[in-house]
């Protein structure tokens, strides 16, 4: 086994699997790195063998940079009994009959802000003047959030992710105590006058046992979802229409359209985080000894990539087989993910019927790049002409 070396890898092509995972899947599989946060690790590269670290309850969730035992509140980072019972419920009112009903609604935000993004004139940046406006805007509807909150909502989130803007500790932590207060002050709104929204389904959810959620519960939730339904599809959205932009090549037309959502977040570089696991107890990855308390990285980006289980990877292939990891699998599969499928297929749809030969606007190589977390990287700007 080669000494450790820093992760992440360097990505000379941001839209291209690094080439160090493909090495990583031929030689060394199951591997050491140094992470940017300071932590040695077991770096995970192929497919088969992500998924059984992500299904194996011996390695619970962990956050890279953060103590081992910070699990907390949040349903992406909790385990065991009380991390099942939360899905279990929160299943029950994020049903796909929810995200169906919401479909009416996201097709006109995403048709008229595709028209104002269209009517600025070329060149327009579809990241800060579509994406970003849409993924936002379909949380607000999915919560049932008063217009008079949405400004003040996108203030605190912009605060607490620090993303699309400078990050500045001090403000985040003030912005995720408001966010949590104003969440929690819509909360109770909702169990005094029901809506027909996600946060009034996940008060009234039962499981089959009767059991309901406690409010400070659907108000972490919330929580949650305003961080994971943010910045993803946002940057999703961009990096799926910069492909397009640049692969005039691709099919643009709606009947191909869910097949060609399912290969673009496949192919994704920078919208899916890498999990990180902890081993609870000694166990092995690939056949290679882990001990309790290693961490663990899975990207689900090198296992999309994995030409065991997808054949020319880096080709667009709309008859390919499912079986992506980018909303992950196993315990912590993501919740959101017919949301995201309905906001990329409504997000891309309504962009190529009022702009059908978009291409970006400039060369490539001028595109500047951000890095996001540990893992995540996103286009500062994707400009557009059409």
């Amino acid at each position: 086994m080669t000494g450790a070396i820093d992760y992440p890898f360097t990505q000379a092509e941001p839209l291209r699997c690094p080439a160090e995972f493909t090495r990583r899947q031929d030689e060394e599989p199951v591997g050491r790195v140094r992470l940017a946060s300071g932590e040695d690790a077991w770096l995970v590269t192929r497919h088969a063998d992500l998924r059984t670290l992500l299904a194996d309850p011996r390695f619970r969730p962990w956050v890279p940079g953060t103590p081992v035992d910070s699990g907390g509140e949040m349903l992406f980072t909790m385990s065991g009994p009380e991390h099942t019972r939360l899905r279990r419920i929160a299943a029950k009112a994020l049903t796909p009959r929810r995200i169906e009903s919401l479909r009416p609604r996201v097709e006109a935000v995403a048709a008229d802000l595709a028209a104002k993004l269209i009517a600025q004139g070329p060149p327009a940046d579809v990241l800060d003047g579509f994406a970003i406006p849409f993924a936002l805007s379909v949380l607000n509807e999915l919560l049932g959030v008063p217009p008079s909150a949405r400004d003040d909502l996108r203030t605190w989130t912009d605060g607490i992710v620090a993303v699309f803007t400078a990050p500045d500790y001090a403000e985040m932590a003030e912005a995720a105590q408001n966010l949590g207060g104003y969440l929690a002050e819509l909360v109770e709104a909702k169990r005094n006058m029901p809506g027909d929204d996600l946060l009034t389904g996940l008060i009234e959810a039962r499981d089959d046992s009767g059991d309901a959620l406690r409010p400070e519960e659907v108000t972490h939730l919330a929580f949650a979802i305003m961080i994971a339904g943010y910045v993803p599809p946002a940057n999703a959205l961009a990096q799926a229409v910069l492909r397009l932009a640049v692969a005039p090549e691709l099919p643009r037309d709606p009947d191909s359209m869910s097949a060609l959502v399912e290969e673009l977040l496949r192919q994704d570089q920078g919208s899916a985080a890498d999990q990180g696991r902890v081993a609870v107890e000694d166990a092995e990855i690939g056949g290679v000894p882990v001990r309790a308390g290693d961490f663990v990285l899975a990207p689900l980006r090198a296992g999309n990539h994995d030409p065991r289980r997808f054949p020319e990877p880096e080709s667009v292939d709309l008859a390919r087989a499912p079986g992506h990891l980018t909303f992950g699998h196993g315990p912590h599969h993501c919740l959101g993910a017919a949301l995201a499928r309905l906001e990329l297929r409504t997000g891309l749809t309504a962009l190529l019927a009022v702009a059908p030969r978009l291409r970006l606007a400039v060369p490539f190589e001028e595109l500047t790049w951000r890095r996001m977390f540990l893992t995540l990287q996103g286009p500062v700007a994707v400009p557009i002409a059409w």
